[in-house]
Parts: structure tokens; sequence; C-alpha cells
């Protein structure tokens, strides 16, 4: 292995994985954080915490501190644990919850520095990616005994603990996860020509594998040819950087991760197609020119108001469109007037649709990031936190779908269209794998995919120069395969 991939792996236990979004805003991409730097003249940076909620710590009690990035409909994944904290038996415990509206790269930078400096909480929410970085960097400790401990982590659906194990271990438990559908426009297939029925057909065909990404290109050339849909509106991806791009690469058979060896996985002909594909959408004007870098808030106008054809987005974005973006049309009923939901189609004809599910989990911190010995007291606010009642209440305030296996009974969850409508999903979800050389391998294969949707490059020339990367790159720790 090259010195540089050892320099690469050195920077990804130290710091922590950066920019992108999650939630209703975007997704934790997998990108390490920079290192620190400062302008001649000015100070070193030091570990700022997010501001604390005003908190009366009563004599005897005990104060864990939890951490967690949302925005305003997202808030209960800190605020939980402060219910949680009130219900605990086994400790007196008072719980500051602190909710940080950050993006995804500062909130990280800010925990990373605050763990170096001993100054980080007893508990930390964030994207499962981190789990082989923070706990190769030794600011959490595994959940092993803190899982066995509690009846209450019996309720998690089995397959999310996937999400949290790394190296035969668990570290974490799921806080929320999602589905990331092909959303479509109902009533411009309606004017397209299709039957009723054929719209309410359209789920199951992606589901089978019946209408693909070829079909997907096709209709929506049609919509623009026929006027129905503005020309380079025919189909909008994510405008950012975001693991979503993965679907497509999934989508024709691609692999990214062989549990059998440990090793990530390219597999060159996915790789050219998923590359041909996002420039072909270019190419036949259905997605415009230079689309990445787009700015989130004309996305989500654009989508929610009714303007593309076919788009792809993470169920989470259904409350954000509904609060901040369509509310004076009606919020969610108008929402559901026109849009439609499925997998993302298959490259594959007969190939069944994927989606990428991204867990967030609470990790306890070691006392070396907090500074305090406070495993047992940390794990009973999780296991109070992890109820059919909060996590409820957190998944139909900010879409996300449930964790826990009573949730698929539970009237107030099920009562809910999306989200009911939507888990199924969950048996054809993938997740980015806990590898602690996936930071770069993202990086490349994102790289040469904007290369190849900008033109930059022919999508096999970009796949090439991917290829080769990878292996300087990531070196042993990499499978390649035709």
């Amino acid at each position: 292995m090259s010195k540089r991939v050892f320099g690469i792996l050195a920077l990804l236990i130290i710091l922590a994985m950066t920019l992108g979004a999650c939630g209703a805003t975007e997704e934790p991409a997998a990108t390490p954080a920079p290192q620190a730097t400062t302008a001649p003249g000015t100070a070193e940076p030091t570990a700022t915490a997010p501001p604390p909620t005003p908190l009366t710590v009563a004599e005897g009690q005990t104060l864990v501190r939890v951490w967690a990035q949302a925005n305003d409909v997202e808030h209960c994944r800190a605020d939980n644990t402060v219910v949680a904290g009130q219900r605990c038996e086994d400790y007196d415990i008072a719980v500051q919850g602190v909710n940080d509206s950050a993006g995804w790269g500062d909130y990280k930078k800010k925990f990373t520095l605050a763990a170096d400096a001993g100054e980080g909480p007893e508990i930390v929410l964030s994207g499962h990616e981190d789990v082989p970085v923070w706990a190769n960097a030794g600011y959490i400790v595994d959940f092993e005994a803190c899982k066995a401990k509690y009846p209450e982590f019996n309720d998690v659906i089995d397959t999310l603990w996937e999400s949290g194990t790394w190296n035969g271990k668990v570290w974490a438990v799921p806080q929320d996860t999602e589905a990331r559908p092909m959303f479509y426009n109902k009533a411009k297939l309606l004017e397209l020509g299709w039957s009723q029925a054929d719209v309410d057909a359209l789920p199951e065909k992606i589901k089978t594998g019946e209408f693909t990404l070829d079909d997907l290109i096709a209709t929506a050339k049609e919509a623009q040819d026929k006027g129905i849909i503005e020309k380079g509106y025919g189909y909008w991806h994510r405008p950012s950087k975001g693991g979503d791009f993965l679907q497509y690469y999934a989508a024709y058979g691609g692999r990214v991760y062989d549990e059998a060896q440990d090793k990530l996985v390219i597999s060159k002909g996915a790789l050219v197609n998923f590359y041909k594909f996002q420039r072909r959408v270019v190419e036949e004007g259905i997605t415009p020119e230079n689309f990445i870098g787009t700015e989130s808030n004309i996305w989500h106008d654009t989508v929610s108001h009714g303007k593309a054809l076919f788009w792809n987005g993470g169920v989470w974005n259904w409350s954000n469109w509904a609060k901040n973006f369509v509310a004076d049309e009606g919020g969610n009923d108008y929402l559901f007037s026109f849009i439609g939901y499925a997998l993302q189609p298959s490259g594959i004809k007969g190939q069944p649709g994927v989606t990428l599910s991204h867990p967030l989990v609470y990790m306890i911190t070691s006392p070396k990031t907090s500074g305090t010995e406070l495993y047992d007291e940390a794990c009973e606010v999780l296991a109070k936190t992890t109820t059919t009642e909060l996590n409820t209440k957190h998944a139909i305030e900010s879409t996300h779908l449930g964790i826990l296996k009573s949730q698929a009974s539970d009237p107030n969850y099920t009562k809910d269209k999306l989200l009911s409508e939507t888990l199924y999903m969950l048996d054809y979800n993938f997740y980015q794998p806990n590898h602690t050389m996936y930071t770069p391998w993202f990086d490349i294969v994102y790289d040469g995919m904007l290369k190849a949707e900008n033109g930059e490059a022919t999508p096999e020339q970009a796949a090439d120069d991917v290829i080769k990367l990878l292996q300087s790159e990531v070196g042993d720790y990499l499978i390649v395969e035709e």
C-alpha cells in the first residue's frame, strides 16, 4: 500500500466525515472533514460546542449531554432524549439535549474538535458511516454491553443493527432511517395520456423491473416534446454531493462492499453504465447542464410545486416541503394531490428497483471524548429513547421511517400515509458500508460521475480514470470486477 494511502487512513481515523446533508435538508456525504486551517495571524481553532439549552440539574442528579444535528422538523433527535432522561429508573438523570442546525460538515467538525479536547458529549448522533472512523479514533465505545442490558433494544428491526456494526461489534443504536424514492408527478403523467390505472401501477412496475431507467428517460423526453413539462424539467436528481447517486450504480448491478473479504468493490461495467445514465439525462435535455450545485431551496421549491416530472429524494423531504414550501397551497393535501413515489428504477429490465437507506445512530462516547465515565447512565437514556411512542413522534413529524418492529402495528404510525406506503422499500434497500476506506472510494467515484455528467470526460474514460485512482488510493482494500 502507498504512503499516501496510509496518510488518508490516518486522516480518516482522526477526522470526521463531512460535507453533505441529511434530514429535511441534505444527507451527510461520505467525505472526510478537512484538517483545521487558519489564516496567517489568526488563532488556532478550538473545540466549539453547540450552544447548550439552559438546564437546571438538581442535587444528586447526573448530567448526560446529547448532541444531535437537526433542523426545525427533526428536533426530536435531541428532545426525545430529554424526555427519556425523565423516565430513567436506574439512575437519577438530567439530560441536556442539543439540536444543532449547523450543516453536517460543521457539526462533525465541532464534535471531533470537542472530542480531541475531552469536551464532547456523552451521546452523539450522526450517520452510521462515522462508526468505523470514530471507533478507530477512540471517540466512541462499543454498544454491545448496553444492547444486552435493556429489553427496549430487542424491538429494533434486526437488520438495522447492521448499520451500526463494525469489526464484529455493535457500536451504535439506530435513531431513524429512511427510503429515497423516485418521486413522480401523477398529474403530468395523466396529461401525457397515461390512464389512472397506469399511474397507479407504476410503483409495482418499478418494483418488478418492468419500468426501468430507460423508460424514465423516454417518458420524460416525451413529456417535454409534447410541452407538458418544460425542457430541462423531465428529471431532477439530487443537486449536491451525497450517497443518493449510489442508487444508480446499484441499479446497474454495481457492488460497493464484499463482506466476506471486508473489502470495497468497484464493478467496472456497472460504473460505466451509471456514468452513461448521468450523462445521457443531460444530453437528452431532461436534466439541465451543470445541474450539480443548484441551490437547495430552488430544487425544493421546483419539485414541491409540480414543475418536474421525475425527481429523486428522501422521504424526509416531504415534511420540509409541507411546512416550508407549500404550506399556503395546502401542505400535505397539496403534495398528495399530485406526487407519487416508488423505488428507484433499475437499469436492467426485469431486475427490481432499489433504494439507499441511511440510518442515523446514537453512539456512546468514550471517557477521553467526554471527560466523564457515564456509560451506564447514557445507556439507560438511549434505552428509554428507543420506544414506540418517542420514535413514532419523531418519524411522523420529520417523515422518517421507524426503527422498531412494534411501529408496524402502532396506529399512530400506520395512519401516516407516506410512512405506511413507503415502509416496504426497506425490503429493497442497501447501506453505505462501514469501512474506513469508504470515504476515498466514494469521493473518487463521485468525482468521476461529475466529470461524466458535465461532459468533461466520456463515461468510459471517466470510469477508467476512477478505477486507476481507486487502485492507487484504496489499494489492498479494493476488489475490481468487470
